[in-house]
């Protein structure tokens, strides 16, 4: 986990943009307060990947996610969180960004798998019904 990719919607909660990566480091105090710098505008929900196997079942690397989740639920503890599965994501990106053997070490180094992943992730929530009744109930529709 040396990349987090981070997204948002776009203003009329429609789609998908991407913000960019956060660069982990090693103390994750660091790294939420360059998540913090990165997210500048209003929250209403967090959606965080959580890596699932093709079986449903939790990925090894869950309990580091976990660990994540709960340090940003101490920072914003008025705001929802939902796990959405990212399984794939990442390879859904690299076809989306037609990402080849050559370069695919460049792409991972500039974060860019990683915020598509990010982008993917927050498009499978934006389908959720989860989704939809938060966007109801912050643009009073």
């Amino acid at each position: 986990m040396k990349f987090v990719g981070v997204a948002a919607t776009d203003p009329t909660w429609n789609f998908p943009v991407i913000i960019g990566t956060l660069k982990r480091k090693d103390s994750i105090n660091d790294d939420l307060e360059r998540l913090k710098e990165m997210l500048d505008f209003g929250i209403a929900a967090f959606a965080i990947g959580y890596p699932m196997q093709s079986n449903g079942e939790e990925g090894s690397f869950m309990p580091v996610i976990r660990g994540f989740e709960r340090r940003l639920k101490e920072i914003y503890p008025d705001i929802p969180f939902f796990g959405v599965d990212e399984f794939r994501s990442s390879e859904e990106a690299v076809v989306i960004k037609n990402i080849h053997a050559k370069n695919y070490r460049e792409k991972k180094r500039s974060g860019v798998i990683d915020s598509t992943a990010a982008a993917i992730i927050l498009e499978r929530f934006m389908g959720s019904a989860d989704f939809k009744k938060l966007k109801e109930s912050c643009m009073g529709i």
